[in-house]
């Protein structure tokens, strides 16, 4: 018998085993650890609470982790599991979702779904719309090179995450859910960098600061540089998540460099 319950009384052990499960089969396969499932659920500070569990007989067979920030929420991963997909239990999934945010008072919702899911119709089905593309930058090294050669301190000033955000916010740049401030503070060993005239920036995590996580510009004539530096920092890969169509990726595209794969950034509002 199908049944709905929060996750809130589910273990670490269950839910990363149902997160495994249900993954399969879609164009990007995540297999989690216990550690890593954690830690996921850390980063995007899921509300286990007011997150749906759909179960047979006990087993998680479907899900959706809704993550909150003040009158915000975002749907931080939601799958059903392989035996029982295509029985039309994904929109009564996502509707039971919503009912849980409205329990929080939430005003808003929102998700990614790549283009080519046809999870994006389920989603418009129960109220959600589409705000806008998000490019996807998965490069390996040697894709490209701008020509510069220059050192990064020449164009760019490390400085404390304060005045990074606060420079991002001066620059009206609008984030997807993953590049939020909030969110990126939760990452550790982090490194932000200003351009000279505060009106581009890049900041870095990993053990050597040269994983991208956000990187922005106001300026077409800074794009080159900011690229160039990213480049230098980061050895020549580019890997970049959520960037939407600004400077960024119409320099990209001018070079022929086209996004790994487009995703709808997609928004439901409470009436």
């Amino acid at each position: 018998m199908l049944e709905y319950s929060t996750l809130d009384n589910s273990s670490l052990y269950e839910i990363t085993q149902a997160w495994n499960r249900c993954w399969q089969g879609y164009q990007f396969e995540t297999n989690y650890s216990e550690v890593q499932m954690k830690a996921w659920l850390y980063q995007c500070q899921v509300d286990l609470g007011h997150s749906v569990a759909l179960r047979e007989s006990g087993e998680i067979v479907g899900f959706a982790l809704l993550s909150v920030e003040n009158e915000d929420g975002w749907i931080a991963g939601t799958s059903i599991d392989p035996h029982f997909r295509g029985k039309h239990l994904f929109a009564p999934l996502m509707s039971t979702q919503i009912q849980y945010a409205h329990d929080l008072d939430l005003k808003r919702l929102q998700l990614e779904v790549l283009t080519q899911n046809h999870a994006a119709k389920v989603y418009e089905a129960v109220g959600f719309k589409p705000m806008r593309e998000l490019h996807v930058y998965r490069l390996p090294a040697g894709t490209f090179r701008t020509g510069l050669s220059q050192k990064v301190c020449r164009y760019f000033r490390e400085v404390p995450l304060s005045e990074y955000f606060e420079a991002r916010t001066r620059a009206e740049f609008s984030p997807s859910w993953q590049r939020r401030e909030n969110h990126l503070k939760r990452y550790s060993s982090l490194k932000a960098w200003l351009n000279l005239q505060g009106n581009s920036g890049m900041l870095f995590t990993g053990e050597h600061y040269t994983t991208l996580l956000d990187t922005w510009t106001i300026s077409w004539e800074q794009v080159e540089k900011l690229i160039s530096s990213i480049l230098e920092i980061t050895e020549g890969d580019f890997n970049l998540t959520n960037q939407p169509k600004d400077w960024i990726s119409a320099y990209l595209t001018r070079l022929g460099i086209l996004p790994s794969s487009i995703q709808y950034e997609m928004i439901y509002k409470r009436n």
